[in-house]
């Protein structure tokens, strides 16, 4: 089985979430599954432009990124992160390769706008190498940051890292993609929802009850799901653990 897993910044830099995760890829990996981690991290991303004295601006809720944070962002996701989340893995003895979105033009962007307005060199991807990744998955496990290439290859691309998971799990037509939160699913009123359609994601959007970063996540398992996929949750680590056993948990995303 084919299996994408999209982690978010906020606990990269939290050992025993690190050591969640890599137990998870290595039961996977022990029964023969593919698997591809697509990672963000924002949290680290903001840290080091802070330590570098570089101003961090936001239209519309999205980073804007300009050459300076670029490189930065770059830094972040495609070295720092991306090898910790390799050695973490391989202290569990998984085979795992990390690589960016640039890397064998795995991940082409275009550079988009949000909500007409522009933010600079940040991308939405268009295209997916799934043969490279289909070639790697079945000697790694791959852990890919979403930094991407544009269509000429002159210019990286900051693309959201949820959305850059939805596009390679719709590619490979994986059968499992889950998207990991900080908390157990969605939940409505204390309790996680067991499914969520899109008609009822977007009356909890307007309501208020879903916000920040799990609105992209959401509107990503939405895409997977559109685009291919045969299942999306939105989770946290242990509900991920419990779903690769067959066990019910986290908010499934249907359409």
């Amino acid at each position: 089985m084919r299996i994408v897993l999209k982690i978010g910044g906020n606990e990269i830099d939290d050992h025993s979430f690190l050591d969640k995760i890599s137990s998870i890829v290595a039961t996977l990996q022990g029964e023969n599954h593919q698997v591809v981690l697509v990672h963000g991290g924002g949290k680290e991303i903001t840290r080091l432009l802070t330590k570098l004295g570089v101003e961090t601006n936001f239209v519309k809720g999205m980073r804007y990124t300009n050459a300076e944070t670029l490189d930065i962002v770059e830094m972040s996701l495609s070295g720092l992160i991306n090898k910790r989340l390799v050695r973490s893995l391989q202290q569990k003895k998984v085979n795992a390769i990390g690589l960016s979105g640039v890397d064998g033009r795995i991940l082409v962007a275009e550079k988009m706008l949000r909500e007409g307005e522009d933010v600079g060199l940040v991308g939405e991807v268009a295209s997916v190498n799934a043969n490279m990744l289909e070639e790697l998955m079945g000697r790694f496990a791959v852990v890919l940051s979403p930094i991407s290439t544009n269509a000429d290859s002159t210019s990286s691309l900051n693309v959201n890292a949820d959305f850059a998971a939805a596009s390679v799990a719709s590619s490979l037509r994986s059968e499992l993609a889950i998207f990991l939160s900080n908390v157990s699913g969605v939940i409505e009123n204390g309790a996680v929802l067991a499914k969520l359609n899109e008609k009822d994601f977007m009356g909890l959007k307007r309501s208020g009850v879903v916000t920040g970063g799990m609105v992209p996540k959401i509107e990503a398992a939405i895409r997977a799901v559109r685009n291919g996929v045969r299942m999306a949750f939105v989770t946290d680590a242990d509900g991920a653990m419990q779903i690769i056993s067959g066990q019910d948990a986290g908010t499934q995303v249907v359409v």
